[in-house]
């Protein structure tokens, strides 16, 4: 696997706002955890790894996280 650099959340939000990054970017710039959770969340969605997919998975773990939060386990 190619080594990336990972930034902050605010950095990548900073870096799609200007047009640097899409939301394949964000995603393998996030974390290698997330790298590998886009490819198994793909593959159980008969999705191609693309800005598309990337932009779904994103919006998922968001409600991952909020569901988290509402029930008290983040």
């Amino acid at each position: 696997m190619a080594q990336n650099t990972y930034y902050s959340e605010e950095e990548l939000i900073e870096k799609m706002e200007r047009g640097e990054y899409g939301w394949l970017d964000y995603v393998n710039h996030f974390s290698a955890e997330w790298q590998e959770e886009l490819v198994e969340y793909c593959k159980a969605h008969s999705l191609t790894i693309d800005d598309a997919a990337a932009e779904q998975f994103v919006h998922y773990k968001s409600e991952q996280l909020e569901a988290a939060m509402e029930s008290g386990e983040a």
